[in-house]
């Protein structure tokens, strides 16, 4: 069995990368924020920098609806370890612009991702406005395709429905919520390290690992009909182990493996 690769590993391989001159994910940015709050070594500070100064120069106009969340959260995190006004300007516009998409979203890999990355930087704007209005968006996509006993669709929009509906229930306290990003998950095999299996890998250990936290509550446990049997941080481990194999190759983002394992260990 191959060990897991440690955070302090993926922490090189993102620095070593910037040092490069590679342009750097909304994962890695992300990645270095959380790094530099948990005071890690090695010191990221510097790259963190780099990073957000990068992010603040793109433009996101013309980039797909996925990316725009992903540097929405990126950049909304971003905000706690940087007092310059231009990220949160960055992240309203980023969240403007995906919210004003909502309606006309009907695939599953674009309008989970977006209302989940919304739902999170709600406080950026008036929470009691937009949160209902996401719930209300979430609703119309999952009743667009759900179906008891019947899949969504392929991997990938398993685990990024799973993971808005959780986000759905952080922000509201819907049971129901939960219960159906559990039910989703159950559905959910990843085979392989492609690029595309390892990013959907990682996403899916975020979920177990959010899944298993709240297994851990016992007054969830009681309020909740859960999966009695379930092993989520099991799950997650064996995900984190096949995905290492994948690390090597320069095709693939180590920092979304980072933010996996570091959120398999909460």
């Amino acid at each position: 069995m191959r060990s897991l690769w440690t955070i302090e590993r993926v922490t090189a391989s993102v620095l070593e990368r910037a040092e490069r001159g590679d342009a750097l994910s909304p994962s890695a940015l992300l990645f270095l924020v959380r790094r530099y709050l948990a005071a890690s070594e090695p010191d990221v500070s510097g790259v963190l920098g780099y990073a957000l100064a990068a992010a603040l120069d793109r433009s996101f106009d013309e980039s797909p609806t996925l990316e725009r969340a992903e540097w929405l959260r990126a950049l909304f995190e971003a905000i706690a370890v940087s007092e310059d006004p231009r990220l949160a300007e960055a992240a309203r516009g980023l969240l403007a612009g995906l919210a004003a998409e909502w309606p006309g979203l009907t695939k599953i890999g674009d309008a989970a991702p977006s209302i989940d990355a919304g739902l999170v930087a709600s406080p950026l704007v008036n929470p009691r406005e937009l949160v209902p209005r996401a719930i209300d968006e979430l609703e119309r996509v999952v009743g667009g395709v759900y179906h008891p006993g019947q899949s969504v669709g392929d991997a990938s929009d398993h685990v990024c429905l799973a993971a808005a509906l959780l986000t759905a229930f952080e922000a509201t306290g819907r049971l129901p919520y939960s219960m159906l990003a559990e039910e989703l998950m159950q559905a959910v095999v990843v085979q392989g390290t492609e690029v595309q299996n390892f990013i959907v890998g990682c996403d899916a250990v975020r979920v177990w690992s959010r899944l298993a936290v709240l297994h851990d509550d016992q007054t969830y446990r009681s309020a909740a009909v859960i999966k009695a049997d379930a092993a989520y941080r099991s799950d997650a481990v064996r995900m984190l182990e096949q995905l290492s194999t994948a690390l090597d190759d320069p095709r693939v983002d180590a920092a979304r493996y980072g933010l996996a394992l570091d959120e398999s260990h909460r």
